[in-house]
């Protein structure tokens, strides 16, 4: 069984733990780990967002950040973003690789007996270009989406309907992909237009305020 740090409504352990299917039918504070790779590709800046397998209890099918997963009980960031980038992606990344941008508090309920309440870590990862030899593991990832940071934006603000990204299917098949807002994990913060936009100011040369 995997077992979380029982968090208190402003994110403090507690000191109890909870096992995870608990956690999510109590609606129980936890920890998470997020983090949005983000690179130059043909002169535009892209980000990557993984497709969650659709074996996943929580919004399975659906697009979300590059890396996302709990921290288990006694984990916190330094140990738990690197192994979930190596698990999910198959990329050795050091902690110090990670830009931090603060915390986000993620309340959502999928269902009456699957309640998500998360402090979620959050970084941008910042590469010199498109990653190569991504090994996805199966049983959390189905593909990964590069998308043009611009059309996102455009996207998620409501300038436009759908964008195209390039899908990377887990064989390493590439195909070209229209999606829209309700293809990603539903949120009530606009948390994937506040990512891009932190990305487009990252790539702009900023390096002070980046806050989520």
């Amino acid at each position: 069984m995997e077992y979380f740090d029982v968090l208190d409504c402003a994110g403090r352990k507690t000191g109890e733990r909870i096992e995870r299917d608990a956690a999510h039918a109590g609606g129980i504070w936890h920890g998470a780990f997020h983090c949005c790779m983000i690179y130059p590709q043909d002169g535009a800046g892209c980000a990557l967002f993984q497709l969650r397998s659709r074996a996943k209890r929580i919004a399975p099918g659906k697009f979300d950040v590059s890396v996302g997963g709990h921290y288990a009980a006694g984990e916190g960031p330094e140990g738990a973003g690197p192994r979930e980038v190596r698990e999910e992606l198959g990329l050795v990344i050091p902690f110090g690789q990670l830009v931090p941008v603060g915390k986000r508090t993620f309340v959502y309920c999928f269902a009456p007996e699957l309640r998500e309440y998360e402090f979620q870590d959050v970084y941008l990862l910042p590469m010199a270009g498109r990653p190569g030899g991504l090994e996805l593991q199966p049983e959390e990832v189905d593909g990964v989406l590069e998308l043009d940071i611009v059309e996102g934006i455009q996207l998620f603000t409501g300038q436009q309907e759908t964008a195209e990204g390039r899908f990377i299917g887990p064989g390493g098949d590439e195909a070209v992909r229209a999606v829209t807002t309700s293809d990603f994990v539903p949120c009530l913060d606009n948390y994937y237009c506040r990512l891009l936009v932190l990305a487009r100011r990252y790539f702009a040369g900023e390096r002070q305020a980046l806050v989520i």
